[in-house]
């Protein structure tokens, strides 16, 4: 028998604290902001793996992490882990203030207690979410993780402010982001609950969806199913191509201009802005169609549209058009439409998780699921690495992503849901 609607919370509430919790996590999309700053004091280029290996550290710890945190919030709820997320993610910023010319502490701090506090903090919102919200898994779980790409849009034109606003910008960027993040993950972990067991909507029938009845799986028989491999390969070579753009916003923006004069230098953080609005616009959109479409559908549609954009940008930058503008609105655009795309991925995954494996043991799931998300951090921080410092270095590092994103669609179109035994 369902629960019944009364005695539970206004399940919108549980939006409204992943909303603000995704706002805070997200800054960690801003990093090109301190790429720049870093290559000063650390004196590494800013396309070196020693750089953007940091951001690729945090982004794997947190894939890592997530596992670990899902079973804490199956177990213990949301509002626990999500409020711990919030002090150690604060806290890797924090520590990082302090180190701003030591590359080790770098990676301890913003890498590793950064990516630990992200993994904590992330899936507590999203698994409470699509708990209360069987009926628009897409659209809820698209609105929970926008914050993330909005968040970085914020804390890049933030950041940015505290960094050029006196000599010491860096570390007091990394100390009063820290110090902002701790107090708006808590405060919006506060709002996060699990409904009761059995608890459905009023009106909603889960065998009248299109996917009909869903069994719920453990995660022990999850990982030895060939659904679970696929999704987790699709998160891998999807990711790879919106995490190596975030990284890279200005340092595409620097290939384009070697002379560092022209408008697509000098406005590059807002351009990673930019990307991160429609990161954010791309998590609530593609959610929306996939409840409409289906997940298998929408996931081909976004994964072949990102492999031709990602076409389109290296024959851009293969261009290099000499016209500042044209420079700015061209970059500006395919960051944009890749920011877009890359946003699907956190509606589509979780979603499409949920549906194939169920809710009840979601935390743990989407965790293992999200371990390629966390191994195309290393990927697209590698890729640009070993490609980027050649004379056409970064047409090939968009033709390798375009081609990452054209098997990503090949696997989404043999993909289909486990028939447990």
């Amino acid at each position: 028998m369902e629960a019944s609607e009364k005695n539970t919370m206004n399940r919108w509430l549980p939006v409204v604290g992943a909303l603000l919790i995704q706002l805070a996590l997200g800054a960690v999309y801003a990093f090109s902001i301190f790429t720049g700053p870093l290559s000063e004091t650390l004196g590494h280029a800013r396309t070196s793996f020693y750089i953007l290996g940091i951001f690729g550290t945090a982004i794997a710890v947190f894939a890592i992490t997530m596992i670990v945190a899902g079973r804490l919030q199956d177990k213990r709820g949301p509002r626990v882990v999500a409020t711990l997320g919030g002090l150690v993610y604060g806290a890797g910023y924090i520590v990082a203030s302090f180190f701003t010319e030591n590359i080790a502490m770098l990676y301890v701090s913003y890498g590793i207690i950064g990516g630990i506090g992200l993994g904590l903090g992330y899936v507590c919102p999203l698994a409470a979410v699509v708990k209360w919200f069987p009926d628009k898994k897409g659209l809820v779980s698209g609105i929970a993780v926008a914050g993330f790409g909005a968040g970085a849009f914020i804390f890049t034109q933030v950041g940015k402010y505290i960094i050029n606003a006196s000599d010491d910008g860096l570390s007091n960027a990394f100390l009063y982001l820290g110090l902002i993040f701790i107090a708006m993950v808590v405060a919006g972990a506060q709002l996060l609950r699990n409904p009761p067991v059995g608890w459905m909507p009023k009106g909603f029938n889960p065998d009248s969806k299109h996917n009909g009845q869903v069994v719920d799986y453990d995660w022990h028989e999850m990982v030895k199913s060939r659904s679970f491999i696929l999704l987790n390969m699709m998160f891998l070579l999807s990711a790879t191509a919106g995490l190596m753009m975030i990284g890279n916003v200005s340092n595409v923006a620097a290939y384009l201009d070697p002379s560092k004069t022209m408008l697509v230098v000098a406005q590059a953080p807002t351009i990673a802005g930019v990307l991160a609005l429609f990161n954010g616009a791309g998590r609530i959109g593609w959610g929306k169609v996939s409840d409409i479409l289906g997940r298998n559908k929408t996931m081909r549609l976004v994964f072949l549209i990102q492999a031709l954009i990602l076409f389109g940008a290296a024959a851009f930058v293969w261009a290099k058009p000499a016209d500042e503008m044209l420079q700015f609105i061209g970059l500006t655009a395919f960051a944009s439409a890749i920011g877009f795309t890359f946003g699907g991925n956190f509606a589509l995954f979780p979603s499409a998780t949920a549906d194939y494996f169920g809710t009840k043991n979601l935390g743990v799931n989407y965790g293992l699921v999200f371990t390629g998300y966390g191994a195309a951090g290393v990927l697209g921080s590698l890729i640009p690495s070993l490609l980027a410092g050649s004379d056409d270095g970064f047409t090939w590092v968009f033709v390798a992503v375009g081609i990452a994103s054209l098997v990503t669609f090949a696997m989404a179109m043999v993909i289909r849901p486990p028939q447990k035994k």
